[in-house]
């Protein structure tokens, strides 16, 4: 079957069969001859279809209402009375639904709000205003044996109880709800097993008897709604009410219980205000209770929440740190790889000119606050361009590498070895004087020219220069002075050491014997 025709046919028909049922149970629970209904189930069924399906279905539900009201009403009233009554009925539950659908759609008692503007526009407004109508139709149709106020209150209080035990109970069934533990159960259980004895108890003994024993009062029951209230929220306040109310209306009805009043409509209005007055504050206590739980679950939940986006930020926190830290250790060993690549010759592996200036202004003015002599050996290869033309500057290169193991294989540790650039290397000799300098200059140019014969891509020759610290000299004097000495080296004939003593001009050692002052 369509969702179309399940909305025209079945569901109007469930309605009309639900308010004429709830109806005939409304005419059979009368205390007056008139027929006023101590509680009118129908309406509450009715508003609760409203509130539940679209507004254009609407129309198909209120029909099914009227008809259903005119069957159920037809053995006691008249056919005008059954369609006047129908109206009022059709206009309560109508004006109801709009008024709440104004607040909330779907409406549904969740909140204290929610329950007080039910209390409103529903018991006060919706009913209140059905109620003079109704007390109208009874009034002109001639058969009013009761004051006009008195049927107005008593149709008022029975309009609203109805709306009042059906409503909540039919909302509450279309609210989801979590499936209770096994305490919940059992104590679900005790409570309306409890209400249903204490209710038999107050109200099913004799008047006579309720007058001779243990004063059984109405009043003893209330514990049990503000039980279903403080526990099982509008649902179950809803339902216990609803089982109050069964077993109170046949046995005021019958005469019993403490209710029971030689008046009619003094009975039917007690009874009346006391299932309305026991209802509606345990409604508005379970509503401000569950609405309360339900802050107090959403604020735990953001609590819980945060304490989630608390340890995820930590968590990432960690990481960044770990991350940082990775990072600043990998920059660290860059930084020192870098700072190695610019004071490293990339081909010998020694010193460069820029590490070797640090390092010489450095040991120069240790010297002078010392007192300590200081002497440079400036040397590079003779005839070198003549090696990378005839043999390839890979030989040349190699030939570098060879001369630069075999001087720094001979130095002290505190020595200061470093290629300034192309074959032109330097040698800074701290603590050593001028004359312990040449004999290390010469030593280093044997060595090499021996060493070179059998081991080196090329045999090859040294020219140096020596020049000593003295006086107010600095490293670039210094150094003027030791490249003199080797620029005399090559114009004396290359393959030996000359020195430039602190007195100005070079003097000259030979290629082999000592040096000669």
């Amino acid at each position: 079957m369509s969702q179309s025709l399940r909305h025209m046919l079945l569901l109007p028909l469930a309605t009309g069969l639900a308010y004429y049922l709830g109806a005939v149970l409304g005419v059979a629970a009368s205390a007056m001859s008139e027929g006023i209904a101590i509680f009118w189930l129908p309406n509450g069924i009715l508003l609760v279809v409203l509130l539940s399906t679209a507004r254009h279905h609407w129309p198909l539900h209120l029909a099914a209402a009227v008809l259903a009201e005119i069957a159920a009403d037809l053995p006691t009233f008249t056919l005008l009375q059954a369609l006047g009554f129908a109206a009022v009925n059709v206009v309560e539950c109508l004006l109801a639904a709009l008024l709440l659908e104004r607040l909330a759609r779907p409406f549904r008692l969740e909140s204290l709000r929610h329950v007080i503007a039910f209390g409103g526009y529903v018991l006060v407004i919706a009913c209140g205003l059905a109620a003079l109508l109704g007390a109208a139709i009874y009034s002109l149709t001639g058969q009013a044996t009761t004051a006009f106020w008195t049927y107005w209150r008593i149709w008022w209080f029975g309009d609203g109880l109805g709306m009042l035990l059906v409503a909540p109970l039919a909302l509450g069934w279309l609210q989801p709800r979590s499936r209770p533990g096994e305490r919940r159960s059992f104590e679900a259980t005790a409570l309306f097993g409890l209400t249903l004895l204490f209710s038999l108890w107050v109200f099913y003994p004799s008047a006579a008897h309720v007058e001779a024993a243990f004063p059984r009062r109405a009043f003893l029951l209330l514990p049990f709604a503000l039980w279903a209230a403080a526990r099982f929220g509008v649902w179950g306040t809803a339902s216990v009410a609803l089982l109050l109310a069964g077993i109170a209306i046949p046995a005021t009805l019958t005469d019993r219980g403490p209710l029971a009043l030689a008046a009619p409509e003094a009975t039917v209005l007690l009874l009346q205000e006391y299932l309305v007055v026991l209802s509606l504050p345990a409604l508005a206590l379970a509503a401000l209770l569950q609405e309360l739980r339900d802050r107090n679950a959403r604020l735990q939940s953001r609590e819980t929440e945060l304490r989630m986006t608390h340890d995820a930020l930590d968590r990432v926190n960690r990481e960044l740190e770990t991350r940082v830290r990775t990072r600043t250790e990998a920059l660290e060993v860059a930084n020192r790889r870098l700072k190695a690549l610019a004071s490293v010759d990339s081909l010998t592996g020694i010193s460069n000119r820029r590490h070797f200036v640090e390092q010489a202004k450095a040991e120069i003015s240790r010297a002078r606050r010392q007192g300590l002599p200081l002497s440079v050996i400036m040397f590079d290869i003779d005839f070198f361009k003549t090696v990378n033309d005839r043999f390839g500057h890979e030989a040349g290169d190699q030939t570098l590498k060879a001369l630069t193991s075999t001087v720094s294989g001979n130095l002290r540790a505190g020595d200061i070895f470093a290629r300034l650039g192309g074959e032109e290397f330097i040698l800074m000799l701290p603590g050593q004087g001028l004359g312990d300098a040449v004999q290390t200059a010469d030593r280093v140019r044997a060595l090499v020219a021996e060493t070179s014969r059998t081991h080196y891509p090329v045999p090859i020759t040294l020219s140096a220069g020596v020049a000593g610290l003295a006086g107010s000299e600095d490293l670039d004097g210094l150094l003027r002075q030791a490249d003199r000495a080797l620029y005399a080296a090559k114009h004396q004939g290359r393959d030996r050491v000359c020195v430039a003593p602190a007195a100005g001009a070079p003097e000259t050692l030979p290629s082999a014997g000592p040096f000669m002052g």
